[in-house]
């Protein structure tokens, strides 16, 4: 019985130890993960990626903008005044942009009605090809640079939201597909279509005496690009179709090998197709392209370090000429770090050293007050940045300033005019008008003081 007793202690004692060291396993592993979502130690003597350009600051009217001037919005900030998107931009450029945006969706005309498949969407006519021209136009009246995005998608794509191209108002392209659809092509055969796309897109916009040297290809593309999505029906990889897309955030944190080889190796390729062709509109109209970059960009919310880094190694090993890194960057929304000052650099300083090339803030917001609407879930306080406008500023102040040493190319807020956007913009809004708020402010007088 006193033998029984003791191998009974005996097993509880090994049973506790099992247990006291799973549990200091685990309190190890969560202490390395919490320390690396929380904290970054400063490097006094980094060495950023080599990068040729200046520093881009991509303050541009938003695709939104025309609306606001149809219903006879006056936006103003200090003596200025904008009664229209030209005006607009120019106040942009008073304070201190040096380049224009136009995402490009594969849809060439506005239509009267939102209606995409049936089904109404929001996007429908914010970025055709048609107000790409009429942006590339307006760069070329005023004189600078356009950034244009080549989506790859009908309408619209985002990191929620997948869609794949569709080229039939374009007929000599569309006839490429040898009447198949595109989801049947394989991928050869969407290359084929997509580098001719690039070329014709390219064309267009030069031909309106815009100059580009910034190409970006994809929109927030962490998870495809030209059908090749998650989600999607495609010949090129038909296990995306039936991926769970309830699942599709998990992938960032457990399943970034996965998304190297179902996703990105094959996004790659169409990318560099496009760029391709982008590259032979040049040499067509006897432009020199030597300066010419290009990039693709990733939302932030749900990446790591290592996911950010493997996507980008990933598409320039298989054939993408990846110039700049791109980033969606928007500090009050929902993501798997707590501080995200903290994500910012460590993405940064980890996409200069492993991937060799400088970062560009595609996509930045903040909140001056209260978030609500559609975008009500955006709305965490960064330390040290309350959601005032003096926080809203100084959180892009600091976000450039640290940039400007540590490897970032740029930076573009995004639809600062945007009423939708509500306490995000750098407008507040009346019923008829919009007044710059700090944010805005600043750019504007400090740009005049060193013009001075």
């Amino acid at each position: 019985m006193l033998k029984q007793a003791k191998s009974f202690l005996q097993r509880i004692k090994t049973r506790t130890k099992i247990i006291l060291s799973i549990v200091v396993v685990i309190a190890i592993i969560g202490g390395v993960i919490l320390g690396n979502l929380s904290i970054y130690v400063e490097n006094k003597n980094y060495v950023p990626a080599p990068n040729s350009e200046k520093f881009r600051t991509a303050l541009s009217v938003s695709p939104f903008s025309g609306s606001a001037f149809d219903n006879a919005y006056t936006y103003s900030a200090d003596k200025l005044t904008a009664k229209n998107r030209e005006e607009l931009e120019q106040m942009y450029i008073t304070a201190g942009a040096t380049e224009m945006y136009a995402r490009i969706a594969t849809k060439r005309y506005p239509t009267k009605d939102n209606l995409v498949n049936g089904e109404e969407d929001s996007n429908a006519n914010y970025h055709t090809l048609q107000q790409g021209l009429e942006l590339a136009k307006m760069a070329a009246k005023l004189n600078i640079p356009l950034n244009p995005e080549i989506m790859g998608a009908y309408t619209y794509m985002d990191m929620d939201r997948q869609q794949a191209p569709n080229f039939e108002e374009y007929p000599e392209i569309y006839a490429l597909q040898n009447g198949k659809p595109w989801e049947e092509l394989t991928l050869d055969e969407m290359n084929v279509v997509l580098k001719a796309y690039g070329k014709f897109v390219a064309a267009e916009i030069l031909k309106t005496g815009a100059t580009v040297e910034n190409w970006n290809i994809g929109n927030e593309a962490n998870f495809g690009f030209a059908g090749v999505n998650l989600g999607l029906k495609t010949a090129v990889n038909p296990k995306l179709e039936s991926f769970p897309m309830s699942m599709r955030y998990m992938l960032p944190i457990f399943g970034t090998s996965w998304l190297k080889n179902n996703v990105w190796k094959y996004n790659a390729l169409q990318m560099a197709a496009v760029a391709d062709g982008i590259k032979s509109a040049y040499a067509e109209l006897g432009i020199n392209p030597s300066n010419v970059k290009f990039s693709t960009h990733i939302a932030t919310v749900v990446s790591t370090v290592h996911n950010a880094v493997t996507c980008f190694n990933t598409l320039k090993e298989n054939g993408f000429p990846l110039s700049v890194a791109g980033i969606s960057f928007y500090p009050s929304a929902p993501g798997i770090y707590i501080d995200k000052m903290v994500m910012y650099k460590k993405i940064v300083t980890a996409i200069n050293k492993q991937v060799g090339v400088p970062v560009f803030i595609a996509e930045f917001s903040y909140p001056s007050g209260k978030v609500e609407g559609p975008f009500a879930g955006w709305s965490k306080t960064v330390k040290g940045y309350p959601h005032t406008e003096e926080g809203q500023a100084a959180i892009y102040h600091d976000v450039i300033e640290w940039g400007k040493t540590h490897g970032l190319a740029g930076i573009r807020y995004w639809a600062p005019d945007f009423i939708g956007w509500g306490s995000m913009s750098m407008f507040d809004y009346t019923d008829k008008g919009a007044t710059a708020k700090k944010i805005l402010l600043d750019s504007l007088q400090s740009n005049t003081a060193e013009e001075k």
